[in-house]
């Protein structure tokens, strides 16, 4: 495992077997909401109503530039985006050289405050770089219903059972996963639980260092109790969380 605090502009991976990130990208502020089941607390508790875009340093063109610089000739990559920054995304992959294979559904079941109904999903593209190949469950759903619980105070969070599904469906034991903005660690954790090796860049000293304990923690947990741990097979045996 290699951890970068850094910039992931200047950083230079090449080779990675696969890349999953969830990449800083502009926002827009939404609308506060009285529905029990929408997001209230943490940093969405000042969420409000102005519609205003919330500010970000590097744009789609620059991140998928990134993305596919440090991916092997042939290999996968899963790049979470909103709606709103989907055209834009989509259309920064393909300049950078990817091929879209698909557009991926998460639903959460927590929902983010809207004025155009409260978003409770989230979405991936799942691109391809040189010849393209299969995934290794052909069963997978594209849409798949998951809640997670937060384990750090990361304001966009991912959870590592959802990302370890792309990682197992893309990659092999002992492969290079990559992810350039990889926040509170969750990309790491989910290759060091399933004997993948990874790098990540992380610009923050605050969530590098939340990163980097959990990644720690699910390496130890890897050699323990092998692929995924004991609590992922918990998890993945629960009747109310499964694919749509």
């Amino acid at each position: 495992m290699i951890l970068h605090l850094a910039d992931a502009r200047n950083i230079t991976v090449r080779d990675a077997a696969l890349l999953v990130a969830d990449p800083p990208y502009q926002l827009s502020q939404g609308g506060k909401s009285l529905d029990p089941r929408a997001m209230q607390g943490g940093w969405m508790a000042d969420y409000d109503n102005k519609g205003l875009p919330v500010t970000c340093e590097i744009g789609w063109p620059e991140i998928m530039d990134i993305c596919y610089r440090a991916l092997a000739a042939q290999s996968h990559a899963y790049v979470f985006v909103n709606d709103k920054n989907m055209h834009p995304a989509l259309a920064a992959a393909l300049a950078a050289g990817f091929r879209i294979h698909n557009v991926l559904v998460w639903y959460k079941r927590t929902a983010t405050a809207n004025r155009w109904y409260m978003k409770n999903a989230e979405f991936i593209l799942f691109l391809g770089k040189g010849p393209a190949f299969k995934i290794n469950n052909c069963s997978s759903m594209a849409c798949i219903e998951m809640y997670w619980p937060d384990e750090t105070a990361h304001p966009t969070e991912k959870p590592w059972p959802l990302l370890e599904r792309y990682i197992r469906n893309s990659s092999e034991p002992g492969a290079m996963v990559f992810d350039p903005f990889m926040g509170a660690g969750s990309t790491g954790v989910a290759a060091a639980k399933n004997g993948r090796d990874f790098v990540g860049v992380e610009i923050e000293r605050q969530w590098f260092d939340v990163a980097s304990t959990r990644i720690a923690k699910a390496a130890r947990e890897f050699s323990v109790f092998g692929g995924g741990g004991r609590r992922a097979r918990r998890f993945a045996q629960r009747p109310d969380d499964h694919t749509a």
